[in-house]
This record gives structure tokens, C-alpha cells and sequence, in this order.
């Protein structure tokens, strides 16, 4: 399971290319007739900074979860581009598969999402997941089946009471 790719990288890229417009602007490689030049300057180069590191960060950010029933691990990693950091966790101490609901505020709708809970480990481990109830639970039921290990839906029960 992967986060990052096309649609991160097209929101990204005005992000990178504004602020590698906004970083020449210093440098006089893109000439700017300011009144005012040093104040400007010393706002733009921090601010081009920023929108440059923001904009490669998106374009070329990748997360993800592997789950290998074989070696009995399940591996979180993230990078630019190929996988950088990895972090390895022994299958055998997660003890189930947990879909929960959070509820939204009014600007924003709920939002379902999948833990691997286990004894081992102080907070669930998050899995990836479709925002909306039917993905999720769809998602998690065939995580369940993969690992066979139970599934505790939270989300369901959480729905049925609000209805």
C-alpha cells in the first residue's frame, strides 16, 4: 500500500515551480525594479525556500505499508522517489485488525480508518485506507482474510448508533 504519486506530484508542481521563480528574483537572474529592494529580497529567498522544499517534498514524497505473510513482517517506509527509512515489525504481535469512524467537523465529512492493533506496540499501527465507510470496510475485511487475524468494526457499530 502506497501514499504519494501522480496526483501529490500535479499538486505539487506549481509549489516547486513558484518558488524556483521566486528564488531567482534575489539573485537577479529574473530582474525586479523595487523600491524598497533589500526588505523584499530578505522575504523572498526564506519564502522561495519554503515553497521549493514544499513543492519537491510532494512531488517526490513516498510513504507506504508492506505486508509480507512469508517472512512474517509488516515493513512502514518512506522516501523521495525509492523507500529511504524503514521501520520493521514482527506480524505475530498484532492481534487484530480494528475499522474506526472519526467524525468530522462541519467543513469536513467522516473519515474510516484501519489499525493493526497489537499487544507489543503503545498505539495501533495506521494502514492506508479509502476515506469512505464501504472502502474501508472492504479494505479491512480482505486485511483480515490476508493476515487471518479477527476484525474489529468499530465503524459499524459507531454508524448504527448515530442512525
Amino acid at each position: 500500500m502506497k501514499r504519494g504519486g501522480i496526483y501529490l506530484s500535479v499538486f505539487g508542481l506549481p509549489f516547486l515551480l513558484s518558488g524556483i521563480f521566486v528564488l531567482q528574483i534575489p539573485f537577479d537572474i529574473v530582474p525586479v525594479h523595487l523600491e524598497e529592494r533589500s526588505i523584499v529580497l530578505a522575504l523572498m529567498l526564506p519564502l522561495g525556500f519554503v515553497f521549493t522544499i514544499a513543492g519537491a517534498a510532494l512531488i517526490f514524497g513516498r510513504s507506504g505499508v508492506t505486508i509480507n505473510r512469508r517472512d512474517r513482517t509488516v515493513v512502514k517506509w518512506w522516501g523521495l522517489l525509492v523507500p529511504m527509512k524503514r521501520t520493521e515489525y514482527r506480524l505475530d504481535v498484532f492481534e487484530y485488525v480494528l475499522l474506526d469512524i472519526h467524525a468530522g467537523d462541519r467543513n469536513a465529512g467522516d473519515t474510516c480508518i484501519i489499525h493493526l492493533v497489537g499487544s507489543g506496540h503503545t498505539a495501533p499501527f495506521y494502514i492506508p485506507s479509502p476515506a469512505d465507510y464501504e472502502g474501508a470496510r472492504k479494505t479491512s475485511e480482505q486485511l483480515s482474510r490476508f493476515l487471518d487475524i479477527p476484525l474489529n468494526n468499530v465503524a459499524a457499530e459507531k454508524l448504527s448508533a448515530t442512525t
